[in-house]
């Protein structure tokens, strides 16, 4: 373990620590209950809740009665090490030595178990213990002498105590075998295959079994484990089953295919096979895989609540960034590309609309268009369909690379300005990105108006010259506007441009960002939000925000488009930003500066909705750098790890964490808050999520069942036991 893991470790152990130790007049301390909700989070099949007690007799080193800081954070670093359930066993019947001697293990074996039962004596009970002394070559016992000691236990224990049961005569009873089998393998082990164990005289047809028949019990359900496995993670025939139902010789294929056997994977007989069908149900000719599976794993109905916790909760999911990362020049292109196809969406559907917001702006005094449904209408019946869209080609021309900069360059400084730990950004940023990104705009947004403007207008300076009696002007093309105003010419009104972009971006993407956190519930790095939006409401979120954005720039809008469609002769020409404001206000009245506002809105809206719905959908159908999944092959089996589909940082993270909702969490384990109103610190943890690490859920259950197979009776340990215990230190 390096140094900085081991500095996070115990971090992290004194943070649980205070997180659960309940406060006394003296130190903080763990309770059992405290100490016990840590380690066992969720409901155990396989182990009892009580046991916990023994290590929290373990932990408390100096058996004074209670765990305080230093014992947890030492019994932390212990048993996350590696091997760390071995050496935690190992220091205790050690008694803090580098070696275990005889007398000290049976010593600490008896103490436990007087501590449960005071009429226990060690030798009257030598079922366990038969061959314990053959491991003991020398006067003590060293560390890995100690694991393989453990390791060889449960089958030493089965010969042993089958040695003693059988009178002499190289026999055993059914009670006595389902004893052996209870006490020496009760924790691996399911409630449906223990509770079966009555029926193995059937499965022999006999009432007395053999040494023989013990082992051939122990070597079917040795390999459990690795059955469970294979077996779990075996792909249906085709992606519509559900479930596999196989029988017993299409499990002895399976288990005994070429591709199984090039792993290394021990052959598994057809008389284990059958002992397996038969403890799991004797008269079934073929099993599900679900059903193989829940009864195969002691745990199974456990693993429901705890791997959701582990890998389904929305916490445990890392938000994937869609953007390729490693050279920034790749991020910036990829989202141009993506923004500038989202721009051309959003520009096509609302160009009609943009149609007439300009011919109404454009007008007057001698006015052509009573208002925004007349000047639709004028336009359909003396310009036809093909009318609304005069200019469209200039404006996917430039609205690409306008709308694509406009969407890098917020995205680039709200990145800027996010907080990196927390994921948060304050408004100021938000602004201040908004504003960014319209004013970098410009370059592209100004030259892309006044020729897509003079386009919009040529239809109606032709109806203008007719009515006036005038020779009507000639088409021009977008490339002889291009050419007729020449490079100072595309950039006219441009401080007008930046008038209005900058305020509307302003506006527009801090209101769309927190439209879609308080409208929609969205924040993908708060658990407990969406971590994703459909379709419709990212559609809604930018329609909603574009309506304010489009109505309070309209006075600027107003302003650029009379500096840039060309005036006719008996027109005043204006000047400037401050000379157009000016006259407009002397000859129209202040309401011409909302000319048009309501075609705006209705332009705006929506074109910015599609657009960014697009942007964001677009980021998720085509991702630069796709999440990549471990993907189970098999996901109706409920409550096995195999059945998640997981990403490759949640299959390969080292440090898991298990996700609990504190407040439901300490009711439902009887835990008294430590919140207070005083204790400010602690009050904001009120609502916040527990995060233990799995590791310790894991390992101390470990740790356990390494105590269960040196001694069944060590399940029964509890608080009584331990109080008993501590007593006679």
């Amino acid at each position: 373990m390096s140094l900085s893991t081991a500095v996070f470790g115990e971090r992290k152990a004194v943070e649980i620590f205070d997180e659960f130790a309940s406060g006394k007049s003296g130190e903080p301390q763990l309770s059992l209950k405290e100490f016990t909700a840590i380690f066992a989070p969720f409901k155990l099949d396989d182990v009892a809740e009580q046991s916990y007690s023994l290590l929290y007799l373990l932990a408390d080193k100096s058996k004074k009665g209670y765990v305080n800081k230093t014992d947890f954070v030492d019994f932390i670093k212990t048993i996350t090490s590696d091997d760390g359930e071995f050496k935690l066993l190992f220091d205790y019947f050690s008694r803090g030595s580098d070696k275990i001697t005889y007398g000290n293990l049976v010593d600490s074996l008896s103490k436990i178990n007087l501590s449960i039962d005071p009429s226990y004596h060690p030798k009257t009970n030598k079922l366990n213990w038969k061959y314990l002394d053959r491991f003991f070559e020398s006067s003590a016992m060293e560390f890995s002498d100690f694991v393989s000691l453990i390791n060889y236990l449960p089958v030493t224990k089965l010969i042993g105590g089958f040695d003693i049961m059988n009178n002499q005569d190289g026999y055993i009873t059914k009670e006595q075998l389902v004893s052996l089998l209870t006490n020496n393998l009760n924790h691996k082990l399911s409630h449906k295959m223990k509770v079966n164990l009555d029926t193995l005289p059937e499965f022999f047809h006999k009432d007395k079994f053999t040494l023989s028949n013990v082992l051939l019990i122990y070597n079917a359900l040795s390999k459990v484990d690795l059955i469970n496995e294979v077996v779990a993670n075996t792909p249906p025939e085709s992606a519509d089953v559900d479930d596999i139902v196989m029988t017993k010789n299409d499990l002895y294929v399976h288990l005994n295919d070429h591709l199984l056997k090039s792993s290394n994977f021990k052959p598994i007989t057809t008389m284990e096979i059958d002992l397996l069908f038969f403890l799991i149900d004797k008269d079934h000719k073929e099993i599900s895989r679900r059903e193989l599976i829940s009864v195969l794993n002691p745990n199974y109905y456990n693993n429901v609540a705890t791997l959701y916790s582990v890998f389904q909760h929305p916490a445990s999911k890392p938000v994937q960034d869609d953007n390729f990362s490693l050279l920034p020049i790749f991020d910036s292109l990829y989202s141009f590309f993506l923004g500038s196809i989202a721009g051309c969406i959003g520009a096509t559907v609302v160009y009609p609309i943009d149609m007439v917001k300009t011919r109404m702006q454009a007008q007057r005094k001698n006015a052509l268009y009573k208002n925004s449904l007349d000047c639709f209408k004028k336009i359909v019946a003396q310009e036809g369909i093909k009318g609304l869209y005069s200019g469209l080609g200039a404006q996917l021309v430039g609205v690409a690379p306008e709308k694509a900069i406009k969407l890098t360059i917020n995205d680039l400084v709200r990145g800027i300005g996010t907080d990196s730990e927390t994921g948060k950004i304050t408004m100021p940023w938000e602004i201040l990105a908004g504003s960014s990104a319209g004013a970098c705009q410009v370059i592209f947004t100004n030259p892309l108006e006044i020729v897509k403007i003079r386009l919009q207008m040529q239809g109606n300076k032709e109806k203008a010259s007719l009515k006036l009696g005038e020779i009507p002007h000639k088409h021009l093309s977008a490339g002889q506007i291009v050419k007729q105003l020449g490079m100072k010419g595309l950039y006219k009104g441009a401080s007008a441009c930046l008038l209005r972009d900058v305020p509307f971006s302003a506006i527009y993407f801090p209101t769309y960002a927190n439209l879609k956190k308080y409208l929609f519930n969205f924040d993908p790095e708060d658990p407990t939000k969406n971590h994703s939006l459909d379709s419709w409401q990212l559609l809604v979120a930018g329609a909603m925000a574009g309506a304010p954005s489009a109505f309070f720039t309209t006075p600027a809008d107003v302003i650029k488009t009379r500096l840039q469609v060309e005036s006719k002769k008996h027109e005043t020409k204006y000047l400037g930003i401050t000379h157009a404001a000016r006259t407009i206000l002397r000859e129209e009245g202040i309401g011409a500066f909302f000319k048009g506002s309501i075609a705006r809105v209705f332009r705006s809206s929506p074109q910015f909705g599609f657009t960014l719905a697009s942007y964001e959908l677009l980021q998720k159908l085509f991702p630069l750098h796709p999440a990549q999944t471990k993907e189970s092959n098999f996901k109706a089996v409920v409550g096995y790890p195999a059945v998640y589909d997981l990403t490759n940082e949640q299959a390969y993270l080292k440090n898991r964490t298990c996700y609990l909702n504190r407040d439901e969490f300490f009711k439902l384990k009887g835990l008294k808050s430590v919140t207070s109103d005083t204790d400010t610190t602690k009050a904001k943890l009120s609502d916040a999520l527990i995060k233990l690490p799995t590791e310790y859920i894991y390992k101390s259950q470990d740790a356990l069942k390494l105590l269960m197979d040196i001694d069944y009776k060590f399940g029964n340990f509890n608080y009584d036991a331990y109080q008993k215990y501590i007593a006679k230190k």
